[in-house]
């Protein structure tokens, strides 16, 4: 596999989806709280970062590749902060604000090198007719321009807009632009045609309706799910034991490049120490999205997300992967 980190420069990502502006409270615990038994953090200091699609946004751009977003949050300080922060990190904004939403913000408290609490503000809403109607619009406009598009799905209102994410597949397909999803839920119809869906393990069982234990179910289920959804790809990530591959029928017939390699394809990881997982799959998407947007097949774009995983899962927080992160960890197998 030869990559050329600075090809990423090339390719040019939308990222679609909710976004969220994740705050976090640092400190020191060295008491318990007299009026109930819980711990008294002493906050030594607040940081901020850019989080749901914000984060997948990031990550692209971390890694040198031109990156767009679009996504809807409020008139409001958060939404102000999202919008100042993508500019700082040369993230091409298509923010919509609206005074009926409230912007996404978490806000988690670490001590001990742990999250000791999360304090979500949030109101879960699909979007309004004439805000669907601006944003598939705008997408129309703009979407040649892409060589992929990301849909990050994190159940907070705009990707379950009916009929919303089915229109952004047929508008990325009719334009022979790669769409990639990060799933949420179990309702995968309006995922159909996608080129390619990362769920983790549980999200996959959720829409398989099953539990999987075994590598041989985890084989068949992922060929059925990629059949009944008409997936060309489903890239399962299953944490400590790696990720799952699986290639679709109709990309078998086209793909020809990629028949050394066996489908299922399982990946294995590389034992790492473990911080914190939060953000991982917004890296595995972003890099496995950029990897194929750049030339890569998909099997050797999915062992670069891979690694590139291992790297985020070693940090405290929600942090993406760096350029020379990537360039460290490819170098050294």
């Amino acid at each position: 596999m030869k990559i050329n980190l600075s090809d990423f420069a090339k390719s040019k990502i939308l990222v679609i989806g909710d976004i969220m502006l994740d705050c976090y409270l640092w400190g020191k615990v060295e008491r318990i709280s007299p009026e109930a038994p819980v711990p008294i953090v002493q906050v030594l200091k607040r940081t901020y970062m850019l989080g749901g699609a914000g984060n997948v946004a990031l990550n692209l751009a971390s890694i040198g590749c031109k990156t767009d977003i679009m996504a809807v949050c409020g008139n409001d300080k958060a939404g102000s902060q999202l919008q100042q922060m993508l500019n700082e990190n040369k993230i091409t904004s298509h923010l919509i604000f609206d005074d009926s939403y409230l912007t996404i913000s978490k806000t988690r408290i670490m001590a001990l090198e742990q999250q000791l609490l999360r304090i979500d503000e949030e109101r879960i809403q699909t979007l309004q007719s004439g805000l669907k109607d601006y944003l598939l619009s705008k997408l129309r406009e703009i979407i040649v321009s892409y060589n992929a598009v990301i849909l990050s799905d994190y159940g907070k209102g705009l990707l379950k807009t009916p009929n919303i994410t089915n229109s952004i597949i047929s508008i990325c397909k009719e334009n022979n632009i790669f769409v990639f999803v990060d799933p949420k839920g179990k309702d995968w119809e309006r995922y159909k045609y996608a080129t390619c869906v990362t769920p983790n393990s549980a999200e996959l069982n959720l829409v398989a309706n099953e539990t999987i234990e075994t590598e041989d179910e985890l084989i068949v289920v992922s060929e059925r799910i990629i059949k009944e959804y008409s997936l060309e790809w489903l890239l399962v990530t299953r944490g400590s034991k790696g990720m799952c591959l699986t290639q679709g029928d109709t990309c078998k017939k086209t793909c020809s490049d990629n028949s050394s390699y066996p489908s299922p394809l399982i990946i294995s990881t590389q034992a790492r120490q473990v911080y914190d997982v939060s953000g991982a799959g917004d890296t595995v998407i972003s890099v496995l999205a950029a990897g194929v947007s750049i030339g890569l097949s998909f099997q050797d774009a999915a062992m670069v997300a891979n690694k590139a995983a291992g790297v985020v899962v070693g940090k405290l927080g929600t942090q993406p992967i760096t350029k020379d992160e990537l360039e460290v960890v490819l170098l050294n197998p």
